[in-house]
């Protein structure tokens, strides 16, 4: 079948069961989540023109930005920015299963337009942000779908607002962002479309410059689930020898925000010193995973990676903990399984992408890694072995598959570049006998699990680059996020996907500064240099970090009756899939 009949073809069928999925999983927290394993399954690879290995799903010349989030909805969609293109001018790759094109580019809207990450779901819609263009009406959040994607709708509101970053595409058909309104300040909004086909904004949280009754100096780039609810930082005073700051979860109808943490500075008891600038991870379950410091027993910084899991806060990863010997400034995501993905380098130093529910702690993909390509056995790897092998942040979905994307070589020369390489990691899991000797369809491997609502579908950071049209591809040399300062800011703010690198402080509580299209700060005292990703860093921090506090067992329990609603959704994935069968 050809991409555009598939296209159409899927479209017929993507919204089936969406509803029932919804509404079903939001009636508990799951009290349980397996670790799967993994399988690589490429979905594109992007090269330079004139390199003899040629690209695969996309024509040479289209390259990846230096720092990027690769969006998967529930069902299996993906969706990522070219930064350059054979045209000179931004564009969106966007497929599933293996198969996908370029699917849009940006008409000529002057040099300095530039489009955000997008936000993909299940109806097949991808949304982006662009900004930049010579004149401010082509500015905006433009909304296209897949089984037809030359009508571009250009949404303009919250009024006033001249950036959108950090934007979500829930499964709802809702879009969520940081608002930048030009000289005021920043706020957190949800955009969704009324019956007359207008889009209202609702705004969540603003910082003090906007609403004077707000307690915010600063909010960094948030993150948003399938239910409209939004999750960020603030920073409620300056910062001193210790942070004031809180994460909490917004909501869209009214309901009054809740807290979720905050630092030691407010609370003498909490093990957050600092909260990590990257955004954070929300699920429909209201389980927020999040990034940030922890102080040692010696008063030195420990990154750790927590999960709040409705409960109480639990500590899933952290520098030095098992086989892990410093995480990486990327955003985590959280599914509603409560499975995290992360970004972490191994004690042998190698830089690889982790899935953990809190207990255990599983790989995903390891740089040198063999994996199938569409050229064969191939290496993941880098010509320059400081280089950093992986791109951007990595994204899980509903049924625990995993994107990521990294430099490819051949398995036996690193200094034959094969470009860079987006995979899906499909999720395997044991099968469950349900009592009879046969695997339980409704667990693990039912192709019909990727009809439940994603956790996220990856952050889209709208119009934050300052240089989206010039940075090369992440397995030629390009640079990742720790060069892309933050709309509005000049800090490595959560929209931005950092790569602080190893050993460096998030930066989540320093006063925020004018945009000026300076490096972004990715630490505290002292300050070291931003580390670029998959291609061209100096290598930082080889010294193993200190030793980690106790910090909790990381696991989680619940009650038998918490397990009702996930029988339920498996009767409701038979279901589904008996319906796709027939379709």
């Amino acid at each position: 079948m050809s991409v555009a009949g598939w296209k159409r073809s899927a479209r017929t069928c993507q919204v089936r069961g969406r509803t029932l999925a919804l509404g079903v999983l939001t009636l508990a927290v799951p009290a349980w989540a397996q670790v799967p394993e993994y399988t690589l399954e490429l979905q594109a690879r992007t090269n330079l023109q004139g390199n003899a290995s040629g690209a695969y799903n996309v024509a040479p010349g289209n390259l990846l930005a230096g720092s990027y989030q690769l969006p998967l909805s529930a069902d299996g969609q993906l969706a990522f920015r070219l930064s350059i293109t054979p045209e000179g001018r931004s564009g969106v790759w966007w497929g599933q299963d293996g198969v996908g094109s370029r699917i849009y580019v940006l008409p000529d809207l002057g040099d300095d337009a530039r489009t955000g990450d997008p936000g993909v779901n299940s109806r097949g819609d991808i949304a982006f942000a662009v900004t930049g263009a010579s004149s401010a009406a082509q500015n905006g959040i433009y909304l296209l779908n897949v089984a037809a994607p030359d009508p571009v709708r250009i949404i303009r509101v919250p009024v006033g607002a001249s950036d959108w970053s950090s934007l979500w595409l829930n499964e709802a058909g809702q879009m969520g962002f940081r608002a930048t309104f030009a000289g005021v300040g920043r706020a957190y909004a949800v955009v969704s479309e009324a019956p007359d086909g207008n889009f209202q904004a609702t705004l969540l949280a603003s910082e003090r410059a906007v609403d004077g009754a707000s307690p915010y100096e600063f909010l960094y780039s948030p993150t948003m689930n399938d239910l409209g609810q939004m999750a960020g930082v603030g920073d409620l005073a300056p910062a001193s020898s210790e942070y004031f700051q809180e994460l909490r979860i917004f909501h869209a109808d009214g309901t009054p925000s809740r807290l979720i943490a905050q630092t030691r500075g407010r609370e003498a008891s909490s093990p957050v010193y600092r909260f990590a600038s990257v955004q954070p991870a929300l699920n429909n379950h209201g389980q927020v995973a999040f990034l940030g410091t922890a102080r040692s027993a010696q008063g030195s910084n420990v990154t750790t990676l927590w999960r709040w899991d409705g409960s109480e806060l639990r500590t899933v990863a952290q520098d030095g903990q098992g086989d892990l010997r410093q995480l990486e400034f990327f955003p985590p995501d959280i599914n509603d399984s409560g499975l995290v993905v992360f970004r972490a380098f191994d004690a042998a130093n190698m830089r690889a992408v982790w899935v953990s529910d809190g207990q255990e702690t599983r790989r995903v993909a390891t740089e040198h890694d063999i994996v199938s390509s569409d050229l064969g056995p191939a290496r993941i790897d880098q010509e320059t072995p400081s280089n950093p092998v992986f791109g951007g942040s990595a994204s899980i979905n509903a049924r625990g598959d995993v994107t990521l994307a990294a430099g490819l070589a051949p398995p036996d020369n690193d200094q034959e570049e094969w470009g860079t390489a987006v995979f899906i990691a499909r999720a395997s899991f044991p099968q469950v006998d349900g009592g009879t000797g046969d695997p339980d369809g409704g667990t693990g491997t039912d192709p019909d699990a990727g009809t439940e609502p994603d956790a996220g579908t990856g952050e889209s950071d709208a119009g934050t680059d300052p240089d989206a049209g010039a940075e090369p591809d992440a397995g030629t040399g390009e640079s990742d996020a720790g060069t892309e300062p933050d709309a509005g800011t000049g800090e490595s703010d959560a929209g931005t996907d950092p790569d602080a690198g190893p050993g460096e402080e998030p930066d989540a509580g320093e006063e925020p500064e004018p945009d000026a299209g300076e490096e972004p700060d990715a630490g505290t005292e002292p300050e070291p240099e931003p580390e670029p990703d998959a291609g061209s860093r100096q290598d930082a921090g080889t010294s193993p970090p200190p030793p980690p506090p106790d910090s909790g067992c990381g696991c989680q329990s619940s009650s038998p009756t918490a397990l009702l609603p996930w029988m339920l959704a498996g009767l409701m994935r038979l279901v589904v899939g008996r319906r796709r069968k027939d379709a």
